[in-house]
């Protein structure tokens, strides 16, 4: 073989088996976003009712129980149907609304820590 091709070759071989220095990190490649869609129409419907970003905001020591509550009264009413939609609230399913408050409950829990 030339200089060149052997180069080459060794090159090709070198890069082949390439590195990643990830151990440790959160693999995000375990959530597929087609997961996360149902929440958008929730997020958005607070948009509509409260402005961009209220949930981030501080309810004070009340925010455990006004959330937990919410989240409760959605789950009873997809009890027996996970597919159960809130004609109060938009069309959007009940179940993503239990997600979404037990999202916001951490989101609030972890800030508070």
């Amino acid at each position: 073989k030339s200089e060149v091709s052997q180069t080459l070759q060794s090159h090709a071989e070198a890069t082949r088996d390439g590195k990643k220095h990830d151990t440790g990190k959160l693999d995000w490649s375990l959530i597929d976003m087609a997961m996360l869609e149902p929440l958008i129409p929730v997020f958005t419907l607070g948009e509509s009712r409260y402005g961009y970003l209220n949930w981030k905001k501080d309810f004070g020591p009340e925010y455990q129980r006004r959330f937990e509550s919410a989240l409760k009264r959605h789950l009873k009413e997809c009890q027996y149907n996970p597919l159960a939609v809130n004609d109060d609230d938009g069309g959007v399913y009940h179940l993503p609304q239990v997600a979404w408050n037990a999202l916001v409950l951490l989101h609030h829990a972890r800030s508070k820590a």
